[in-house]
């Protein structure tokens, strides 16, 4: 009896131990312990001072929602400092080159300022001729109008270590670091508060050779990031916020914002909610656009409880949002910085683990985590599902599948294919940057 009560004794420690720990990194104190605070001058960063892998959690060992959001707020903040010319990093040719839809290199020293680009439909077959922009689509659908009638511009930048594309060749997947950046852009005009906009003057030629000058304003943008540690990238996505307004809020209380009417927002007619429009004119008629709405607000199911995934997900990215308003407003930091408190990074998404394949968003065992919803607005308008109805959206992995690291053998024997062969679909243009180089 003595014995078994000694060894009941030896193991109480260990046990409230192991407890004790269970209870700090639960979903509530996972939330609580989560810091998105910045220190020093974060926004004189260097890129080689950005994270390669996602951090471990200091309770658990692995990397837990909450280092994900952080890692997204790192690759975020260094996007919109500015470089020693005052242009936000992001825009910066020389560490983030354009995508040339023109089907030139773009890589070389000739680099236009912008490659904007109307939305149209891609080709249905590879061997029909290439039609700009076919890398710059908006996924699945047409051409998107603001409230004013004024077509929705999109860029592609990327980093520029894709074009060294025979190093990458070797490899089962995208090195650490990598990064693919989409813009989407509207012409600045009637009801638009320019102060609330990241915004450039650009000229922009017509399909007819016509210039035309617009002040332009950033509504959305997406990063999909290589870690080390998760090869299958960390997939952003950030909007301004009078983009539109949640379906769910339609007539309370809502007012006309860049890509819904009044009429739509307070509850009466929509036209075309959440379509597109088969045009491809710089601007149409202001009663022939259609209405946006957002289906999933941060990109997940919501009110559900915080013990659960989409509870915490929402959890930390409330958490994140409040606390980026105290990061870009902190004395300080530059004044051209504080505009960016009207962008808000609405999800991300990643895989649990690298050695599966990124799969289906549905059911409980799911190899995808963080925002399973995630669409935004103004780049995947006809993508975004139905309100609460889990899994009704086609998320990033959707059309960017992931091969797991399982599929690749150790030794690497089965590595001398090209790596669009092993990850036919997670990059959507690093066969053009190939093609641009040949």
């Amino acid at each position: 009896m003595k014995k078994v009560i000694f060894i009941l004794i030896f193991l109480l420690p260990s046990l409230l131990s192991t407890q004790a720990l269970a209870q700090k990194f639960s979903n509530q104190k996972q939330v609580e312990k989560c810091d998105f605070s910045q220190s020093g001058k974060w926004w004189k960063g260097d890129f080689a001072s950005l994270p390669s892998d996602v951090a471990n959690n200091p309770y658990t060992q692995d990397p837990e929602f909450c280092e994900f959001y952080q890692f997204s707020q790192d690759y975020f903040l260094y996007m919109i400092s500015l470089n020693e010319n005052n242009v936000p990093n992001f825009l910066d040719q020389s560490q983030f080159p354009l995508l040339e839809t023109s089907g030139t290199d773009s890589c070389d020293n000739i680099h236009p300022k912008h490659a904007f680009n109307i939305r149209t439909v891609k080709s249905p077959t590879d061997k029909a001729e290439f039609v700009i922009p076919e890398r710059i689509d908006q996924a699945g659908a047409q051409a998107l109008y603001d409230q004013n009638g004024n077509v929705v511009f999109y860029e592609i930048r990327f980093t520029k270590n894709l074009c060294d594309y025979n190093t990458i060749l070797k490899k089962p997947n995208f090195p650490a670091k990598t990064v693919e950046i989409k813009m989407a852009w509207k012409v600045l005009g009637a009801g638009d508060t320019k102060d609330n906009f990241y915004s450039i003057k650009a000229d922009v030629k017509d399909s007819q050779g016509k210039t035309h000058s617009f002040h332009l304003g950033l509504v959305g943008l997406h990063m999909a990031i290589a870690a080390d540690n998760h090869p299958e990238m960390v997939w952003v996505t950030v909007e301004q916020q009078d983009n539109t307004i949640a379906c769910k809020n339609r007539g309370s209380g809502q007012t006309a914002k860049s890509f819904i009417s009044k009429t739509c927002a307070t509850g009466g007619t929509c036209h075309l909610l959440n379509e597109t429009v088969n045009s491809t004119k710089i601007s149409i008629s202001p009663d022939k656009v259609s209405d946006v709405c957002e289906e999933f607000p941060w990109g997940t199911v919501e009110n559900q409880p915080l013990d659960t995934v989409d509870g915490l997900n929402i959890a930390l990215l409330e958490k994140l949002d409040k606390e980026m308003q105290q990061v870009l407003t902190a004395k300080g930091v530059p004044d051209e910085l504080n505009l960016w408190t009207n962008y808000k990074i609405k999800g991300a998404l990643w895989v649990s683990d690298i050695m599966k394949n990124s799969g289906s968003p549905t059911g409980a065992n799911t190899n995808q985590r963080g925002s399973l919803e995630l669409a935004n607005t103004v780049m995947e308008t006809t993508f975004q599902g139905t309100y609460n109805e889990p899994n009704s959206s086609l998320n990033c992995f959707g059309c960017h599948t992931y091969e797991g690291s399982g599929n690749f053998k150790p030794d690497g024997s089965n590595w001398n294919t090209t790596l669009s062969a092993k990850q036919p679909a997670l990059s959507h243009i690093f066969e053009d940057i190939i093609k641009g180089q040949n």
